[in-house]
C-alpha cells in the first residue's frame, strides 16, 4: 500500500474541520466555566493530589466498588491509553507514508515489536468490554444505565475504531511479512484472508487497508467533536474533575458569608451561584447511575435522584441558560427558576447529606453540598422550607436544641452519675460533648450515661458543659439555616474560649465532624475526638474477658459521618473485636459503602414519604443473623431501634451503642 496526496489532503481537511468545531464547542463550555460568580477553595497541596489522582484517574480505582462493570470500564480506558500512540501512528501514516513510525517503535526494534503486542491485546481487550457493555444495556438492560442514542454510538464507534484498526493490521501484514509473528498476533493470523495464492497483496486486502485507515482516523475526528457535545465529555475533563477536587473531609460545609452587602441572595439561587468546580462537576458526570444506586433516598422510592438532579442542572445550564450566564448582564433573569423548574422542591430536602453518592461517583463529583446550597436560597433567600421545620428552628432559636426542651434540663440524664462540670474542672483533659439527641432523647441518653461510667473506669479527666451546653449547629446548616447555624456556632466558641477547652470528646459523628470539620472555618481549632476513639485506644491495652456472654454476633452499623465522612471504620470494629466471645460481623452493605440509617441532613426532623430508610437498613443489618447491633452515633440508635420495633424483630436482637457493648462487658468481666 501506498500513502497518496489524496489521503494527505482528506485526513489534513478533516483534522482541521474537526479542530475548529472542538475548539468552539470547548470554548464556549470553558467560558461559562469562567463566568460564574463563585470560587471554590485555592489549589494547594498537590502533593497529596497527585498520589490520589494516580489512583482514581488512572488506577480506576473507585470503579472496582462494582468489580465486574468496573473492570469493564477500566480495560476500555486503559486500552485507549494504550491506543493513544496508535492512533497518533495511523494520522502520521496517512500524512507521511505506511512506513511512518514514532521514534522506538519501529518493528526492527524490541520497544517497538512489545509496543505491537500491547496494542493487539488491548484491541481485543477493549472489543470484548464493548461487547460485554452492550450486553449490559441491551440484554440485562441493567435498570441504572440509560440507552440513550448517544450511548449506543459511542459503544459502536468504540467498536469500529478496534475493528478498523486490526483490518487495516491484517491488510498491512498481508503485504509486508508471511508466517507468524509474536508481535503482531491479529496482523498474522488475519493477514492470509487478504493474500493471492502466489503470496501477494490481494485487492480486497489492497481496499480493505485503504478504507479501514481512513475510517479509523475519521472516527477518531468524528468522536473527537462528539465528544464536548454530551455525557462523554467526562473523557475530557475527569483527569482535571479528579485532580482538582476539594481535599478537605466532603462533609465540610463552606462558610457563607452573610455580611457580604454585594449579594442580594445566598445560596444556590441560579445556575451561576455554583463555583467553577460545580460546573466542572456538571461536565464531568458519566451518567454511569451509581450515585442513583448507593442514594437511600432513590432506593427507597423518593423524588430525589442525584444523577437525574446533576442531569438536569447541566443540560439546563449548556441548553437554556448559557447566553444569560455568558451575556454577563446581572439583571438578566433566567427564563426558568432553579428551583422548582429544573430541580423540584421535594427532592431537595430528601436528602440524608450521607455522601455515599459520593463515595460512588468514579469522577469525584460533589453532590451534597449543591443540595444544600439550594436549601440554603430557598431557607434565606425566601424563607421556604418544610412545615415539619418550622417547629424545630423554634427550637434552635429558644433553647439551643432541635426538641425545643428548656436548656435547665439539659443535664437531667446526668442525675446520679456525679458528672463533673467543666466550669469547675478547668484542667480537665476533655470537654465531654454530649449533644442534643444524648441530651433530650431517651433512648441515646443511654450513651451518654454508658460514656460516662467506662470514662470514669478508665480514669480520663473530662467535665461537661451541663446546663450551658447549646447545639453545635450542624442540624441548622443542612437543613439551609446558616444564619442560625453560624451564631450557634459562634456561641460555642466563644463558650468554649471563656472555659478554656483544649480537646472535645463527643459521642455524636455529626458534632464530630462540624467540630473537627467546620469550626476552624468560624475561628475554632480544637482537639475532637469521637468516643470510639478514646475507647479502642483503651480497650486495646486493657481486652476484657466477658464470662457467659451469649449475644456474641455483633453487626457493625457504619455511622454515615464518622465513617464514610470522615475515615473511621477501624474503632468500633477494634472495640467488639477486643471483647472476648464477641465476633463483629459485616451486613449486605458496610465501610465506606454502609447504607445510611435515614436520620442525616435533618431528615430526623422530617416526615419520611415512600418506604423508610431505616427499615432497609435494619433488614440489612438482622440479615446477618447477629444477635446484636452495633452503632456508634445516638441518631443511628434512635432510629435503627425504631426500625426494630416497627419490624417486630426477634426480641434477641437488640440494636446498642458500642459503649453500651462494652459497658455490659466490664460488668461481666472476670479476669
Amino acid at each position: 500500500m501506498e500513502q497518496t496526496f489524496l489521503h494527505a489532503f482528506i485526513i489534513s481537511m478533516a483534522i482541521a474541520t474537526a479542530l475548529y468545531f472542538f475548539i468552539k464547542i470547548i470554548h464556549r463550555k470553558f467560558a461559562i466555566l469562567t463566568h460564574v460568580q463563585s470560587v471554590p477553595d485555592p489549589i494547594t497541596d498537590h502533593r497529596q493530589r497527585i498520589p490520589e489522582w494516580l489512583a482514581v484517574f488512572l488506577g480506576q480505582k473507585k470503579l472496582f466498588q462494582d468489580p465486574l462493570p468496573g473492570i469493564m470500564h477500566a480495560v476500555i480506558f486503559w486500552g485507549f491509553l494504550v491506543l493513544l500512540l496508535r492512533a497518533i501512528t495511523l494520522f502520521s501514516m496517512l500524512l507521511l507514508g505506511y512506513h511512518t513510525h514514532l521514534p522506538l517503535l519501529g518493528s526492527e526494534t524490541l520497544i517497538g515489536n512489545s509496543y505491537s503486542l500491547i496494542k493487539d491485546t488491548a484491541n481485543i481487550g477493549v472489543l470484548a468490554m464493548v461487547a460485554y457493555a452492550a450486553y449490559r444495556r441491551y440484554i440485562r438492560k441493567i435498570p441504572r444505565l440509560l440507552n440513550t442514542p448517544g450511548a449506543a454510538f459511542v459503544l459502536s464507534m468504540i467498536a469500529m475504531l478496534m475493528i478498523t484498526d486490526m483490518l487495516f493490521d491484517a491488510s498491512f501484514h498481508a503485504q509486508q511479512a508471511t508466517g507468524f509473528h509474536w508481535y503482531a498476533p491479529i496482523g498474522s493470523l488475519l493477514a492470509p484472508m487478504f493474500r493471492t495464492p502466489s503470496g501477494n497483496l490481494s485487492t480486497t486486502g489492497y481496499w480493505t487497508g485503504q478504507i479501514s485507515i481512513l475510517l479509523h482516523c475519521l472516527g477518531i475526528l468524528g468522536f473527537l467533536v462528539y465528544l464536548p457535545s454530551g455525557k462523554h465529555m467526562h473523557i475530557l475533563t475527569s483527569a482535571f474533575n479528579v485532580y482538582l477536587r476539594p481535599l478537605h473531609r466532603s462533609g465540610r460545609l463552606t462558610r457563607l458569608d452573610l455580611e457580604d452587602e454585594s449579594k442580594e441572595s445566598f445560596g444556590i439561587e441560579k445556575m451561576d451561584d455554583h463555583t467553577w468546580k460545580d460546573v466542572l462537576d456538571l461536565y464531568s458526570c458519566t451518567e454511569c447511575g451509581r450515585c442513583n444506586e448507593e442514594c437511600p433516598a432513590a432506593m427507597t422510592g423518593k423524588k430525589l435522584a442525584p444523577r437525574e438532579i446533576t442531569r438536569a442542572q447541566n443540560h439546563f445550564l449548556q441548553d437554556e441558560d448559557a447566553d444569560r450566564i455568558l451575556s454577563g448582564d446581572p439583571e438578566r433573569e433566567p427564563e426558568m427558576k432553579l428551583i422548582p423548574d429544573i430541580v423540584g422542591k421535594d427532592e431537595i430536602w430528601e436528602c440524608t447529606t450521607c455522601h455515599a453518592c459520593e463515595q460512588a461517583c468514579p469522577v469525584n463529583i460533589g453532590y451534597v453540598h449543591r443540595i444544600i446550597g439550594m436549601r440554603r436560597a430557598a431557607n434565606l433567600n425566601h424563607g421556604e422550607f418544610p412545615k415539619d421545620l418550622k417547629k424545630v428552628f423554634k427550637g434552635f432559636e429558644n433553647n439551643s436544641n432541635p426538641w425545643n426542651i428548656g436548656s435547665s434540663k439539659r443535664a437531667d440524664w446526668s442525675t446520679g452519675l456525679d458528672v463533673p462540670l467543666f466550669a469547675d474542672h478547668p484542667d480537665a483533659e476533655y470537654l465531654l460533648y454530649i449533644g442534643c439527641a444524648g441530651s433530650f432523647d431517651d433512648r441515646a441518653m443511654r450513651i451518654s450515661r454508658s460514656i460516662v461510667q467506662i470514662l470514669k473506669r478508665m480514669g480520663v479527666s473530662f467535665g461537661i458543659l451541663g446546663p450551658d451546653e447549646m447545639c453545635c449547629g450542624e442540624t441548622a446548616r443542612r437543613l439551609g439555616e446558616e444564619a442560625l447555624g453560624q451564631a450557634m456556632i459562634q456561641a460555642n466558641i466563644d463558650l468554649f474560649r471563656e472555659r478554656g477547652v483544649r480537646k472535645i470528646l463527643t459521642i455524636c459523628p455529626h458534632c464530630y465532624n462540624t467540630f473537627k470539620n467546620e469550626y476552624p472555618d468560624f475561628g475554632g481549632t480544637f482537639v475532637v475526638e469521637h468516643h470510639t476513639q478514646v475507647l479502642s485506644r483503651w480497650i486495646e491495652n486493657n481486652p476484657v474477658f466477658p464470662a457467659d456472654y451469649t449475644f456474641n454476633r455483633v453487626a457493625i452499623h457504619d455511622s454515615c459521618y464518622l465513617g464514610r465522612v470522615n475515615g473511621e471504620f477501624r474503632a468500633p470494629r477494634q472495640i467488639i473485636n477486643q471483647i472476648k466471645g464477641l465476633v463483629a460481623v459485616e451486613p449486605e452493605k458496610s465501610g465506606s459503602q454502609a447504607l445510611c440509617c435515614g436520620a442525616g441532613g435533618g431528615m430526623f426532623w422530617l416526615e419520611e414519604a415512600g418506604d423508610r430508610i431505616n427499615h432497609r437498613r435494619f433488614e440489612q443489618l438482622r440479615d446477618t443473623n447477629a444477635d446484636q447491633i452495633a452503632v456508634s452515633c445516638p441518631y443511628c440508635l434512635i432510629m435503627l431501634s425504631d426500625a426494630a420495633n416497627d419490624k417486630q424483630a426477634d426480641s434477641a436482637v437488640q440494636v446498642r451503642d458500642v459503649s453500651e457493648i462494652l459497658l455490659d462487658a466490664l460488668a461481666r468481666d472476670h479476669h
